[in-house]
């Protein structure tokens, strides 16, 4: 036990109160001891008569494992015992008791007290309310004091080799997991609406299961899957075979692909990992390597015994807190100095967006026949919030279990060559599988909440929002057979077509599951033109994914987002945007478009597309092109391309539909790159004015760097060995803030886009941003590219004498900015670094500064 040292303990930055802890709560406590006994009557109870219950917290409903419940006894002294991962309890009522009350008390929420319940097998639930006052600590200690916690870390990472499961060859387990959402934070105005008039009598039944103290919650969906889970390293694989599933939710078109997400794959945590990736974040673990850096420790009791054997308990907090990092408490072994249990926030001060709470508790397993330990039970609650406090938010919440654990198989490899694996079985209605396949029983709250479900999501508000949401998503709105969008191509502004109006549809899986048709008609108010579109789609296969269309566009096209479209690519709202502003200084042209593809999925995470194009090019600029192999003269020219590709995501997961039409993926490389190659030829048939090749290969990851946020980069490299005119040449734009439009172009080129999101590395350590949760960006973008010969003395030839190559000396643009300014702004502040004396065709010099302002969704 730590000494007793002075402690000073504030409230709400009022008075100090000095005084010596044990003295103090020994009077305390003998005082509380002459006051029970003076006014409260004993209550004398049968020996071995028990009380049970559960415990919960108020205001998510989550399971609350672990808590002490407890009754006072005559003489003093107090008769307890500790709830389960479940937050059940089961307390044997000693013979005299004090007072006719149970209690339940847990770290950082209020105490709770009860009246025993009467009868034979009383009942006592707890809904307990975190304790929002909690006292701020200044401990005093001498410069020789050591913590003794940290002698207790020092191990457990001495040891985390041996007790990390990634040591094993391989491991698997049977899953059980259940998901959870509903709504919360409803308000009492919100209640009395009209649109919540159909609703209430089931937020009645619900404020009844919810308890005395509980915060009733509007269920819209729920899931329970089964699952077996198989994992092998070196090297590392894993497969998800998924048994059978039940699922239930609002708008909720396709059972079966929410089956695939709700496997146990998605909730696989280990704390021995220095940092572990939640919301696409990079928390920094209790246990990580550098554990006395970010975090401070207290043993709080080095005896805590659970079922008879004791633990060490240690509690933890953040340094800073508003670090991606957890407060909490952990129990660690005694023999081995394993993590045997944690249950833990993330810091509510933390710099995250929209996560009003993130809630991980583990309880760990030694399977037999090894050192290592296994996750036998996880729930993780995320209680997701809005910008305004007054808006609803939702809960989710995620259970698993495991059991009947093997470890160090020898797998055959045919195992792992499909990460993810559904039974012909696992849509089956079954209850008495159920039953006899959950490793925990069901409470009355979790029994109701599937019919609870099918009841709210049947109601025709509910659906209307639903309907709406759904657009929101997905950017269509759906109508019988059609769906209409994608709607941010609605409305558009820009110099050469004035105000456009578009309208565009596609069929969806209610027309066929096979067929897609689709298209879009728009009008240009300036230009008084009609663009249009039609295309054909055909899914032959859904596994593996094998698709084909055909395609006839015309439309505007524009020089300076022409090609180099591998970070953009099938970015509708990237799309959208660019069809606004001054297109006029991007080398606008008509194009008429006929396309043909096919695509197939040649292993789960290689993708192969082959696809031929005509395209015209009707440019509305001024553009003269001489070819000097044909003495030709162009002021307008087609072109007929072959192009085939090849795309490589490692740790990409493929996902089956029946009810939507276009291929799922999930994970999109994750920490790994994804590497594009691609091949153009164009040639002279099918009305093609050019032969020439290009090569292009493009690699964009997103790694993640611990302590210093995460990177962002896409690198490119092409190579055009042919003699072409300049708007089929690199015309880079896409990345270049400073650069202007058209002002240099490649055939020979290597470019890199590098952004640094920082995270709270710095604005955590400044008061004023730390209050606003604004975090920092880095930027650095850099072109080195050539011009052959050939290719530029077209330029000389053709409509301007202005050199276009970037003549040995690399194009480079730097930046920094802020993220998160309401959560949702990011501006960037950009230099252009060479090239700042290059002048325009009019003769003037560059902007050597741009501003740039984004929106953004970020955790």
């Amino acid at each position: 036990m730590r000494p007793d040292f002075l402690h000073f303990y504030f409230r709400g930055g009022g008075q100090a109160m000095l005084f010596f802890k044990h003295k103090v709560f020994c009077i305390a406590a003998g005082l509380v001891f002459m006051l029970n006994l003076l006014y409260c009557p004993a209550l004398r109870a049968q020996e071995g008569k028990a009380v049970s219950g559960k415990v919960t917290d108020a205001q998510t409903g989550e399971a609350i494992p672990y808590a002490t419940i407890y009754v006072k006894l005559v003489g003093g002294g107090v008769k307890a015992t500790a709830s389960d991962f479940d937050g059940l309890y089961r307390l044997v009522l000693p013979q005299h008791i004090l007072t006719d009350s149970v209690y339940a008390t847990y770290v950082s929420y209020t105490l709770a007290r009860k009246a025993l319940p009467r009868g034979t097998t009383p009942v006592a639930d707890f809904q307990l309310a975190v304790n929002s006052r909690t006292l701020n600590t200044v401990t005093i200690t001498p410069k020789t004091y050591v913590n003794p916690a940290w002698e207790i870390m020092e191990n457990l990472v001495k040891n985390k080799p041996q007790n990390d499961m990634k040591r094993l060859k391989s491991f698997g387990y049977e899953s059980y997991n259940r998901i959870d959402v509903s709504v919360t934070n409803l308000s009492e105005k919100i209640k009395k609406s009209k649109v919540m008039k159909q609703v209430m009598p089931i937020m009645n039944d619900l404020q009844k299961i919810a308890g005395d103290q509980g915060t009733p919650m509007l269920p819209i969906f729920a899931s329970e899957t089964i699952s077996n889970y198989k994992y092998t390293n070196n090297p590392e694989r894993k497969t998800e075979h998924v048994l059978r599933t039940k699922v239930s939710g609002v708008g909720i078109e396709d059972e079966t692909l929410i089956s695939q997400l709700a496997g146990s794959t998605f909730l696989q945590y280990n704390f021995y990992n220095n940092y572990l990736r939640l919301a696409n974040k990079e928390f920094i673990s209790p246990i990580t390597d550098s554990w006395k850096t970010f975090y401070n420790y207290e043993l709080t009791d080095a005896h805590d015994k659970i079922d008879g054997k004791e633990y060490y308990k240690i509690e933890f907090k953040p340094k800073r807190s508003h670090d991606l990092a957890f407060d909490g408490v952990m129990w660690i072994t005694k023999d081995s100095y394993a993590l045997y249990r944690i249950d833990c926030n993330v810091s509510k001060d933390a710099n995250l967006n929209f996560l009003n709470k993130v809630r991980i508790q583990q309880a760990m397993v030694q399977p037999s026949g090894t050192s290592a330990w296994l996750p036998m039970q996880t729930r993780i609650v995320v209680n997701v919030g809005t910008t305004q406090k007054k808006l609803s938010g939702f809960i989710a919440k995620f259970y698993l279990s495991n059991k009947d654990f093997e470890v160090n198989v020898d797998y055959p490899s045919s195992t792992f060559k499909e990460s993810l694996v559904m039974s012909p079985e696992v849509n089956r209605k079954d209850e008495k599988y159920w039953v006899s396949h959950r490793t925990d029983s069901l409470t009355a709250a979790d029994k109701a909440l599937f019919k609870m479900i099918d009841t709210v999501k049947n109601l025709p508000i509910v659906k209307t929002y639903a309907d709406i949401a759904a657009t929101l998503i997905n950017g269509y709105y759906k109508v019988g057979k059609i769906s209409f969008g994608p709607y941010p191509y609605t409305y558009s502004y820009n110099d050469l077509e004035g105000s456009v109006l578009r309208l565009g549809a596609t069929t969806n899986t209610r027309f066929s599951e096979k067929l897609i048709l689709s298209g879009f008609v728009s009008y240009g108010f300036r230009d008084t033109r009609f663009k249009y579109n039609a295309g054909v789609d055909y899914i032959f296969s859904r596994k593996p994914w094998v698709q084909a269309g055909a395609s006839y566009q015309h439309d505007i096209g524009q020089t300076g987002y022409q090609f180099e479209q591998f970070s953009y690519n099938q970015n509708n709202v990237f799309s959208a945007s660019i069809r606004n502003g001054s297109i006029s200084r991007r080398g606008p042209f008509l194009q008429d478009i006929i396309k043909g593809y096919v695509q197939t999925d040649i292993f789960p995470s290689v993708k192969g597309k082959l696809t031929f194009t005509h395209r015209s090019f009707d440019p509305l600029f001024s553009f003269h092109y001489r070819d000097k192999e044909d003495n030709k003269s162009y002021d307008r020219y087609d072109v007929s391309e072959i192009q085939s590709e090849i795309q490589w995501t490692p740790g990409r997961r493929l996902l089956e539909s029946s009810k939507i039409n276009r291929r799922i993926s999930i994970g999109n490389g994750g920490g790994s790159p994804i590497i594009t190659f691609r091949y153009t030829r164009g040639v002279k048939m099918a009305s093609g004015d050019f032969n020439y090749d290009k090569f292009h290969l493009n690699i964009m990851q997103k790694p993640p760097m611990g302590i210093l946020g995460k990177g962002d980069y896409s690198l490119t490299a092409g190579y055009i060995p042919s003699a072409i005119p300049y708007p089929l040449l690199e015309n880079h734009r896409f990345s270049f803030n400073t650069m202007r439009f058209l002002e240099f172009a490649s055939d020979k080129y290597v470019s890199l886009s590098y952004t640094q999101h920082m995270e709270g590395l710095i604005t955590n350590s400044i008061p004023l941003l730390k209050k606003l949760n604004v975090r920092t960006v880095a930027v650095l973008n850099v072109l080195e590219g050539s011009l052959s010969d050939q290719n530029n003395e077209a330029y000389v030839r053709g409509r301007t004498k202005l050199n276009r190559s970037m003549e040995g000396v690399p194009y480079v643009e730097a930046g920094y900015g802020i993220e998160n300014i309401l959560k949702i702004v990011r501006v960037d502040f950009l230099h252009r670094i060479t090239h700042r004396d290059h002048l325009s065709e009019a003769g003037l010099e560059p902007s050597n500064f741009a501003t740039r302002v984004t929106l953004q969704f970020r955790l």
